[in-house]
């Protein structure tokens, strides 16, 4: 049967040969589409290394001469004394959990700062990557974990008994070779951004940016700063316990003008990550759901097209079919032969669409993901996935119409021919 059906294709050539060509397009354009939705999801259901479930973005402000609870112009102590004060009060509320200061530090949030680091081992150059300044607490509010074992509580730890020190990320200098940190640990390293001289800590597990950006655009790294200078950082976040969310934003609202002053500060405004996620995330959601709906929109597209052009072959062989019924051949003989065309045209195909493919790459035409356009796993399996829908899609393109056809009475079908 097989050679049968390899001679049969051969003699058909002319009309094989531009289904050939629709197929290897069809093959390039669904490998493309299944790149970059699997690249997306991939990243999405990844770790993100840090944990926003509970937390809140608390905006604070300082009242100047216009407000009739003005306290005055302070100096630097009394304004710090001031704010670490609000700090205390909102850690006494018995529904908070952690408190924590940073500058553009927290998660999904479109603003940051950068910094370069160099060692007398290393220099990292022009590498750019993130720099979080925080207080001790942040690690604990956003459940950072530390990358050989170290729980949020211990990092935090680490910051406040070593303030001349930082954290960075594991992944911190892997586009440089180095995979994880835990040999430079200990080493002194210069700032770029403030010329100081800061020793390594401890290395944290990779915390993303958002949901959408890899580990790659995760290379940061966390210090802190004296008490006395929080009142340089710009964002106040909390972690609310587990079973106290509930209201949380109305009861601490409700509490701020009375309870919650220490001498200008006040609080202004309180926002749940939750509604910062959506927000950050907003752009990110609409192109990935786009995407899926092109992705449908092209796949119901080609089937019809499949669906048409099968029809029409198989159509055209109801005679044979009918023949072949006449002859003693079973349905499923019939529909494996019918089948087996498309699909061994559609194999054929298949060196030449990968070759296209890895071409893409090559051209860094595809989703940039782990640091590079390929991957051979990566690369393997969206051909495969791309190779599965175009073998179902020939699959019920050729199925319904060949069913059709062999139910046609031989005599009748061979009486119309």
């Amino acid at each position: 049967m097989k050679r049968k059906l390899f001679r049969q294709t051969a003699n058909e050539w002319q009309n094989n040969v531009w289904l050939a060509i629709e197929l290897l397009i069809v093959s390039v354009v669904m490998w493309f589409v299944s790149d970059y939705i699997f690249t997306n999801i991939s990243i999405y259901t990844s770790p993100r290394g840090f944990n926003t479930d509970h937390c809140y973005l608390i905006g604070y402000r300082e009242l100047n001469d216009k407000s009739p609870d003005y306290a005055g112009k302070l100096n630097k102590a009394e304004r710090s004394d001031n704010l670490l004060r609000l700090l205390e009060l909102l850690e006494k509320r018995p529904e908070i959990e952690y408190v924590a200061m940073g500058q553009n530090a927290y998660f999904y949030n479109h603003s940051n700062s950068g910094n370069h680091m160099e060692t007398d081992t290393f220099n990292t150059g022009n590498y750019y990557f993130l720099r979080r300044l925080v207080s001790p607490d942040f690690t604990k509010v956003f459940r950072i974990m530390g990358a050989n074992g170290e729980s949020p509580e211990e990092l935090a730890e680490i910051l406040r008994n070593n303030p001349r020190s930082f954290l960075i990320s594991d992944n911190a200098f892997s586009h440089y070779g180095i995979n994880h940190m835990k040999d430079f640990i200990g080493h002194e390293f210069t700032s770029h951004a403030t010329n100081d001289t800061l020793v390594l800590a401890a290395a944290f597990i990779p915390a993303r940016y958002d949901d959408y950006n890899s580990e790659d655009m995760a290379h940061s790294m966390i210090f802190t700063c004296s008490p006395d200078d929080y009142i340089y950082l710009n964002e106040l976040v909390v972690r609310v316990r587990d079973n106290m969310d509930h209201n949380f934003i109305e009861n601490l609202m409700k509490d701020a003008p009375t309870t919650l002053r220490s001498g200008n500060y006040f609080i202004s405004s309180v926002q749940s990550f939750d509604d910062i996620r959506e927000i950050h995330q907003r752009d990110y959601d609409a192109d990935l759901r786009n995407y899926f709906i092109g992705a449908a929109f092209l796949a119901l597209n080609i089937f019809l097209g499949l669906l048409g052009t099968f029809w029409f072959r198989t159509q055209q062989r109801v005679p044979e079919i009918a023949i072949r019924k006449a002859n003693g051949a079973t349905r499923s003989d019939i529909f494996r032969r019918v089948i087996s065309e498309g699909e061994l045209i559609l194999l054929l195909v298949t060196p030449f669409a990968a070759a296209i493919d890895w071409g893409l790459t090559k051209m860094e035409l595809n989703t940039y993901y782990h640091g590079t356009y390929f991957e051979p796993v990566r690369f393997i399996n969206c051909l495969l996935i791309a190779w599965g829908l175009m073998a179902l899609m020939i699959f019920f393109g050729t199925v319904i119409p060949a069913n059709r056809a062999m139910n046609t009475a031989p005599a009748k079908a061979l009486g119309e021919e």
